[in-house]
């Protein structure tokens, strides 16, 4: 089966309802998730403090599993948290293990 890694970046404020969504699905291998900081030049979006730190506060996740499980699961992401202005990327794990 071909593995892949989902990576999200999402606001703080839904991160609890991403891990409980994330913690029902029993098609993929499991997930991390850690407080990042986001940079861009999208300064619309951002609060003044946002502005002058040059940073805004996020939570990204990390999700394991197939490729299509994955793919499932962003179907639902989309429909679950719309206009959340969650940003994904799909990638395939080339290699994977327990060192």
């Amino acid at each position: 089966m071909n593995q892949g890694v989902l990576m999200m970046i999402t606001s703080p404020n839904i991160e609890e309802l991403v891990i409980d969504l994330l913690l029902e699905q029993q098609d993929i291998s499991g997930f991390t998730s850690h407080l990042v900081n986001a940079h861009g030049t999208g300064t619309h979006q951002l609060s003044m403090l946002e502005q002058v730190s040059g940073r805004q506060q996020k939570v990204q996740f990390m999700v394991y599993g197939t490729q299509s499980a994955l793919q499932m699961l962003i179907g639902l992401l989309k429909t679950t948290f719309e206009n959340s202005g969650t940003r994904y990327i799909l990638l395939p794990a080339t290699e994977s293990g327990v060192i």
